[in-house]
């Protein structure tokens, strides 16, 4: 299958349709950046959700993986070439089941001992559950935006373009970066920065150009009470980018990336509660991850 021949598809059969990426998002259930992604040829969609993909943009499931409108008599040829591909493929898997049945069986060996290892050397450490605090302003440049350095470089895609790119001139309050390696890297910082006058009317444009992304209901978040929202990146599975202002001189800029639908980081701990989004619960127990393992 060609990927990116498949995503330019997509593309082309939603706004055939007159579909924005956000109404596509909104009928499939999944969110605008996910659209995105399959649209750029990034990845592809579940197994799971492919059927309804194809009913709302009224094509064939043939024609989704050819990537292609095809007449009926191709439909009829494409369909066949699938079923004989998968028939190749399980006849492949079932010359193959002893073997899997023995690599299988090695693995589990390997991953046992690997298993022992790792938690003989976990009680020596001390275990890997340790956050990492930088509060260290010299340092921002090498945990924030395009120039962060080794583990602190991609966020899990999320972009940091809503912070500041340099803080060397900026009258800086507030600063702390919570970095933790719980098997998945999480990272929770904010930046308090009092501006002039005229920089902060400044700062205000380039952020509201930024704008804000759907963020309702991710992770319980009912909005911004005490702090007016100016830009948001958003993501139902990774978090938060964004950034609030008191309305006077003051931008706090927050982000709070995680993964697997609950933080071990302990945010409560090292975030102001008014910074956070009113309503935001990503504590393991959270009610918005039952919603996906139910």
């Amino acid at each position: 299958m060609n990927q990116e021949k498949i995503g330019k598809f997509i593309a082309t059969c939603r706004k055939e349709k007159n579909f924005t990426q956000q109404e596509l998002a909104e009928k499939l259930g999944v969110s605008d950046r996910t659209i995105g992604n399959w649209e750029n040829g990034r990845n592809m969609p579940d197994y799971s959700i492919l059927k309804e993909l194809c009913n709302t943009l009224d094509i064939d499931v043939n024609e989704f993986l050819s990537g292609e409108k095809l007449e009926k008599n191709e439909i009829q040829t494409h369909r066949i070439e699938n079923l004989d591909l998968i028939l190749k493929e399980y006849y492949k898997m079932k010359k193959q089941k002893n073997m899997f049945k023995y690599i299988a069986i090695i693995i589990g060996i390997i991953a046992i001992i690997m298993l022992i290892a790792f938690n003989c050397i976990f009680i020596f450490m001390g275990g890997l559950n340790k956050e990492e605090v930088i509060t260290d302003t010299n340092k921002y440049q090498e945990v924030i935006g395009i120039n962060a350095k080794n583990k602190y470089k991609d966020k899990w895609g999320m972009s940091e373009e809503i912070f500041p790119k340099t803080i060397n001139e900026l009258n800086v309050k507030d600063f702390k970066m919570v970095y933790l390696d719980a098997w998945d890297n999480q990272y929770l910082s904010y930046l308090v920065v009092d501006y002039s006058k005229n920089k902060y009317e400044k700062e205000v444009e380039r952020l509201n150009e930024y704008g804000t992304e759907d963020y309702i209901g991710y992770y319980g978040v009912t909005g911004f009470t005490k702090y007016k929202l100016l830009a948001m990146e958003a993501d139902s599975y990774q978090g938060f980018v964004y950034a609030i202002t008191d309305g006077n001189s003051r931008i706090i800029y927050v982000e709070i990336i995680f993964c697997n639908y609950f933080m071990d980081i302990k945010y409560n701990e090292h975030i102001p509660n008014d910074y956070l989004p009113d309503g935001f619960d990503a504590t393991k127990n959270n009610s918005y991850r039952k919603k996906f393992l139910e």
